[in-house]
């Protein structure tokens, strides 16, 4: 999927269509629904809670010991661009607070973890290039920590590539991938070691009779302050 966003975005910039954040996580969620479907419940709500919390999806990664869970406001880089314009200022009119300020908060209220991930095509990276990726893929899409982007104030990407790994990191069964993100392996077999001082987006999850995929964590209010909610199941993943 991030292959795609990389070289969509490079062939949108030459061609004068719109290629927009939107149009760009709803199409990557239509193919890992399409392709993974038994794995992966998809829920929508009302797009207007967004200007709320500052997020677009909130996102359950669910593996067999614990359940990985994260608020996430995607940012696509612009035509030409090696900056993300108004990462830390721009704010919804009807908003109180700018939107990185209120995905932080937003997060932490239903104790998620505040993730940015950035759409960016091929051209403008510098560190998590194709020669870097598995098989030559482009890395499209980067996450990272929103609140330790906000803490290092840097907008440009060359800055923010240092802070950020490429998205399939967040389900690549490897034992260490990231200190802000938990591996797969992680997940689904657990750590001693790390077990004692876990944070509050990660929680365990329940018994495979007791609870569904589409089941596991679910919040059953109705203020969501996101467009939707993905949960997918890594627990067949091998690790």
């Amino acid at each position: 999927m991030a292959d795609a966003v990389s070289r969509n975005l490079h062939l949108s910039y030459g061609c004068d269509i719109s290629y927009g954040e939107e149009t760009i996580t709803e199409s990557c969620l239509l193919e890992i629904w399409r392709r993974h479907s038994p794995a992966v419940h998809i829920e929508t709500f009302t797009k207007r809670q967004e200007a709320r919390n500052g997020a677009d999806w909130e996102w359950h990664l669910i593996g067999r010991t614990y359940t990985f869970k994260m608020r996430v406001q995607a940012k696509r880089l612009a035509r030409n661009g090696k900056k993300f314009r108004s990462l830390f200022t721009y704010k919804v009119a009807t908003a109180p607070s700018p939107q990185v300020d209120m995905l932080i908060r937003g997060a932490s209220a239903r104790k998620l973890k505040p993730v940015l991930c950035f759409y960016s095509p091929e051209v403008a990276r510098s560190r998590w290039t194709a020669g870097k990726m598995p098989r030559g893929l482009e890395a499209g899409c980067l996450v990272g920590d929103a609140s330790k982007i906000k803490i290092s104030a840097s907008n440009d990407l060359a800055s923010l590539e240092l802070i950020t790994i490429p998205w399939h990191y967040l389900v690549c069964p490897r034992k260490t991938m990231s200190r802000d993100f938990p591996s797969v392996q992680f997940l689904n077999e657990g750590d001693a070691a790390s077990e004692q001082d876990l944070p509050e987006y990660i929680v365990p999850t329940p018994s495979r009779g007791s609870a569904r995929p589409a089941e596991v964590g679910q919040v059953h209010d109705i203020e969501l302050g996101v467009i939707g909610r993905v949960k997918i199941d890594c627990r067949g993943l091998a690790t």
